[in-house]
């Protein structure tokens, strides 16, 4: 029975959290990806959070995240972050953004891949939510040909993360081009996009103001951006330009109040396993511009929650051609170009939203839209339940 067909059923009758069951002990972690996916009031839970991979103060191990080492006991079942659960017998969800196990391509050990997705088809393993359908792609593509692969799909649901709504009426436009940038990875989110663009409209004479909120976090091995720090200070230099905010980090409610604040988020990444951000963009009634990669056009509806900027995608996955190819020769080159065509279509998308800014408030409702149905904490945890009453089964 798929877990919308156990939503149904229990809404037909008992609800989950209706049921005269104690509450189940759910182990988890805390990082910030948790209470937007997994700790989301489910009812029939008590939720134990401590660190879940606590080996990844120690080092940057490429494995360290694909896996949790949680020993027993204290808890009754497990809901982990993107990780399989070891040192303990109980029952266990994953949730995951991308890859699963997580061993991505630029770190991937092919003996411990093969090793942990053997842990996901045994029975202990009572689910598995994915954040997308670009997840879903991503693991029929991480292990095509494997016997396996039916059974692991067999396990898995969709759940995007939610987070509750903060407006209920749609946004007027403001009285300039207010935009807010979110994202600790610059170069990878597309920082050097944002400034180019802010750049390009100034020099058009739109009334653009551009908030960034950002560590200008950056490593010359990462597995996308620029591997020259010469070019990496050259574009951070036009954070100094006029019209631009620079913060390097601010609060969760501050972040929160400058999208409200904003017309756009603008979010024109390279690269993301879900843009957590744009879903808080659109909590707010703030439409999002975003890179149409990725899971991005799940997120962003053209005309119906914001726009999409074009990029060169792979056709499998749906992710830059470029991933993992940085120490090629022609990687500086291919992301400078695919910069400056996505600055200048950033640029002609958001002068157009100035001159036609009359019609600003469709898009602020269809974000809100959005939020209510796509990404509401009620429709998720409701699923969560039902999801977790298959612990019951397995734990008498």
């Amino acid at each position: 029975m798929t877990l919308e067909r156990e939503a149904a059923v229990a809404v037909g009758a008992l609800s989950p959290a209706d049921r005269p069951h104690a509450p189940i002990r759910i182990r988890t972690g805390h990082s910030y990806h948790v209470p937007l996916a997994i700790t989301l009031g489910q009812r029939n839970a008590r939720f134990v959070q401590r660190a879940l991979t606590p080996l990844a103060r120690l080092g940057r191990w490429g494995w360290v995240d694909s896996m949790s080492f949680i020993p027993e006991p204290g808890f009754d079942a497990i809901h982990t972050w993107n990780s399989v659960p070891l040192l303990t017998r109980r029952p266990y969800i994953v949730t995951f953004e991308d890859f699963l196990p997580r061993t991505p391509e630029d770190r991937r050990i092919a003996w411990l891949e093969r090793w942990l997705r053997d842990r996901l088809v045994e029975p202990r393993c009572v689910g598995i939510v994915a954040l997308s359908d670009y997840a879903v792609r991503q693991v029929r593509r991480q292990h095509h040909g494997w016997s396996g692969l039916p059974d692991l799909l067999a396990k898995m649901c969709v759940i995007p993360p939610a987070t509750p709504i903060r407006r209920d009426r749609p946004k007027h436009h403001s009285d300039r081009l207010r935009l807010l940038f979110v994202g600790y990875d610059f170069m990878r989110k597309g920082g050097p996009v944002v400034l180019r663009a802010h750049e390009i409209l100034r020099g058009r004479g739109v009334p653009v103001e551009t908030t960034i909120v950002s560590s200008l976090g950056w490593s010359a091995d990462d597995y996308v951006g620029p591997p020259d720090a010469a070019y990496v200070q050259a574009e951070l230099a036009r954070l100094s330009q006029e019209g631009v905010v620079h913060h390097r980090r601010q609060p969760l409610a501050e972040v929160h109040r400058l999208m409200d604040a904003a017309d756009w988020l603008v979010f024109p990444t390279f690269h993301d396993t879900f843009g957590f951000v744009t879903v808080e963009a659109l909590a707010g009634g703030t439409p999002v511009i975003a890179t149409d990669t990725c899971v991005m056009p799940e997120v962003v509806i053209p005309g119906e929650t914001g726009w999409l900027l074009p990029f060169e995608n792979e056709d499998e996955v749906g992710k830059w051609r470029w991933l993992y190819r940085n120490a090629e020769s022609g990687y500086l080159d291919a992301y400078h170009g695919a910069t400056l065509r996505l600055a200048d279509a950033l640029a002609d998308r958001l002068t157009e939203a100035w001159e036609e800014r009359r019609d600003y408030q469709i898009l602020s409702a269809g974000a809100l839209a959005a939020a209510r149905t796509r990404y509401n904490p009620e429709i998720a945890r409701t699923k969560l339940e039902t999801l977790y009453e298959r612990f019951r089964d397995v734990l008498t």
